[in-house]
């Protein structure tokens, strides 16, 4: 190869791009159609983690990532993009306690840094939120947050330092083809770039990109009304003291983000939004999720929201990243997933590796044409169901 041209600069892109760099002589071209960390990887909640990873061998691959990711952080002088504060997270209803219990024995049989605590534990580590006193409660004290959008950012920035070429504000119409081989990319300015491979890392807008090539990623569609791939996230402001951990709490998911910020999520309300949400929906949810943090933690009950964001995810049908060379399609190469943020220096790793000519045992298992989510498409008659 003598050119490798990666579309998409969230994260995934952006660690792809970093790894390029630094182990490979040959030309490598990032192209972005806003800026570095502009899309989910700005929106998206972060939380770092190997919580509810299986089978064994996803579980692994998130733990080999995780601690990329403080290899990473001491290179780049610890910054503040990187904080590993641990996890707090409790449940009330008999199933979720008694899921929550199995969970934490499974993953301390398999090494993994979880106990089972009681309320006044908590409270010592998290005295700024009101738990309940009847709550079984874990804490992961390895886990943590990535701010996407900066990390992306600075991943970016040495791998241009090193010699990758970075293109912004321009969007990739097409891939051009040339006798069943990817060969390059048109720009929206018509302008084109050739390439031995190119690297899809474009999130959820992949399958527009990949369908002209008859290529029916097998992920959750983006846009049809009530999809699973959106998530509503909202930053408050104004919260003295606040918790210092990522919280997973029945009714709200938390995390701080700057000084008196804390940024919410939950599960209930993501399915209550999607691309075709009005600015009224959102705002009304968003109202809901700041109530909810006043009940969590009291210091938030006079916060201001400042930012409400529709995060949405590419999520493949069964859950675990696309990763590999398409049958048919040669050059091209996909590298799509959900839990980007935890997976992606790892993942990045492997996948350099893999356009250099080494094989990775690890991400056979994610292949973007294996039998089981082709057949799970099929199943489905379309990207359906999360």
């Amino acid at each position: 190869m003598t050119r490798v041209v990666i579309v998409g600069a969230g994260i995934v892109g952006a660690a792809l791009a970093d790894q390029l760099a630094a182990r490979w002589g040959g030309e490598v071209v990032l192209i972005e159609r806003s800026r570095p960390g502009w899309g989910t990887s700005r929106t998206s909640f972060g939380w770092l983690n190997a919580n509810k990873k299986q089978p064994r061998a996803y579980f692994d691959f998130s733990v080999e990532a995780m601690r990329d990711w403080r290899r990473l952080a001491r290179e780049f002088g610890e910054p503040s993009w990187y904080q590993p504060v641990g996890n707090l997270a409790w449940a009330r209803s008999p199933q979720a306690r008694e899921e929550l219990v199995e969970r934490v024995e499974r993953l301390h049989a398999w090494g993994y840094g979880a106990e089972i605590i009681t309320a006044s534990r908590a409270r010592e580590l998290e005295p700024n939120l009101a738990i309940p006193s009847d709550a079984e409660i874990a804490f992961f004290p390895d886990e943590g947050y990535v701010c996407g959008c900066p990390a992306a950012q600075a991943l970016v920035a040495r791998a241009t330092s090193r010699g990758a070429q970075l293109i912004t504000g321009v969007e990739v119409r097409e891939l051009v083809t040339s006798h069943s081989r990817v060969t390059g990319v048109c720009l929206a300015n018509e302008e084109r770039i050739a390439a031995e491979t190119v690297v899809c890392c474009a999130g959820w807008r992949s399958p527009e990109l990949l369908a002209p090539l008859g290529i029916d990623l097998p992920v959750v569609p983006a846009s049809p009304r009530g999809s699973p791939a959106g998530a509503l996230v909202v930053t408050i402001e104004g919260v003295t003291p606040r918790p210092a951990r990522v919280i997973h709490a029945p009714e709200l998911d938390v995390r701080p983000t700057g000084e008196s910020r804390l940024l919410l999520e939950a599960e209930d309300i993501d399915v209550h939004v999607d691309m075709t949400s009005g600015d009224d929906h959102l705002d009304e949810r968003a109202g809901e999720l700041r109530r909810r943090a006043g009940m969590l933690v009291p210091a938030a009950l006079s916060a201001t929201i400042v930012e409400v964001s529709l995060c949405v995810r590419p999520l493949p049908l069964d859950g675990y990243p696309l990763l590999g060379p398409v049958c048919d399609h040669r050059g091209l190469y996909i590298a799509v997933t959900h839990s980007g943020i935890t997976l992606a220096p790892a993942l990045a790793r492997h996948v350099a590796l893999e356009l250099l000519g080494t094989e990775s045992p690890i991400l056979r298992h994610y292949r973007p044409d294996r039998g089981g989510i082709a057949a799970l498409a099929r199943e489905q008659g379309t990207s359906g169901n999360r």
